[in-house]
């Protein structure tokens, strides 16, 4: 982009947020177990990169938040 462009435009970082679910399979004598179990091994998973074999459905993403960076020096590298 040119200089003349760039005075007309603001700067914008567009925040995106990821949901999605995961199910991790545990033999347990209560629920309250079943979710320790559950939440160390998801951990013991993600840490070997293997958590996509656990993901059940889409994952979603959507704008959570959008903050006007303009004027600030604020660290920005756009994409466009």
């Amino acid at each position: 982009m040119n200089n003349k462009m760039n005075d007309k435009l603001n700067k914008y970082k567009v925040e995106f947020t990821q949901t999605g679910a995961y199910v991790v399979d545990v033999f347990a004598v209560n629920e309250i177990e079943a979710k320790e179990i559950a939440k160390n091994a998801f951990e013991s998973i993600k840490e070997q990169g293997r958590e996509h074999y656990y993901q059940y459905g889409d994952i979603e993403e959507e704008i959570s938040t959008v903050y006007d960076v303009t004027g600030t020096d604020d660290p920005f590298d756009p994409e466009n």
